[in-house]
């Protein structure tokens, strides 16, 4: 990850036109040789970032990591700290007000025609939500799904895409040095117990307010 955002970094102060998808293509096979290991990569890297978001940052909430280490879940670490609040949950709802006409005034400091587009919840993108407004549990978003199954459906679906991650991973043994391979194996195996400790206390920590289950019956901690 480091070597491929220090090699982004440089191909975009190059050309800042350059599309994402052919910087990482260019990376990929600047990196491995053999095709099917520079498309299982591709592949992972190219989805690594919502997948992240999805067992951690939920429709947009912020900054719920452990303290000390900013590694880790810690849904409450900073939410009494000086630092700052990130999305002031409750029995009843989730989410920042940083609206102009009953929250912080936040979403007044972007350009008028985002400005408008933030304040309304109509017109707020749901991956935006709950860093601009605070809505109770079973609001609807856009797509139809509540606050809290989306919550939910996203963290395990977090979890299920860095089990399949390593099974792509496994695909590439024997393509590429045994080094090279267990090193990255190693880290996905990380990943995968990184997203389980994420889905397990965050699914949790909002199941324990809302009193809502998962329609799903999977299971949540109680």
């Amino acid at each position: 990850m480091s070597q491929a955002n220090l090699y982004a970094f440089g191909r975009l102060a190059w050309n800042s036109q350059i599309s994402d998808q052919t910087v990482l293509q260019e990376w990929c096979q600047l990196s491995f040789a053999n095709p099917d290991v520079q498309a299982s990569v591709s592949k992972i890297m190219g989805t690594s970032n919502q997948v992240y978001a999805d067992y951690t940052a939920p429709l947009g909430i912020g900054f719920m990591v452990q303290s000390q280490t900013h590694y880790g879940p810690g849904p409450d670490d900073y939410e009494f700290d000086r630092w700052g609040t990130y999305h002031f949950a409750d029995r009843n709802g989730v989410g920042v007000d940083r609206t102009i006409a009953t929250g912080t005034g936040y979403a007044g400091l972007y350009s008028p025609q985002n400005a408008a587009m933030y304040e309304s919840l109509s017109t707020c993108p749901d991956e935006f939500l709950l860093f601009f407004h605070h809505v109770p549990y079973n609001h609807l978003l856009h797509d139809g799904k509540t606050v809290i199954q989306h919550i939910y459906d996203t963290h395990f679906a977090g979890y299920a895409a860095v089990q399949d991650y390593i099974t792509l991973w496994e695909t590439c043994a024997g393509k590429l040095s045994e080094e090279d391979y267990q090193n990255i194996l190693d880290r996905l195996t990380a990943q995968l117990q990184n997203a389980r400790e994420w889905r397990d206390q965050i699914n949790t920590f909002f199941y324990r307010f809302s009193g809502i289950p998962d329609a799903h019956g999977r299971k949540i901690y109680a």
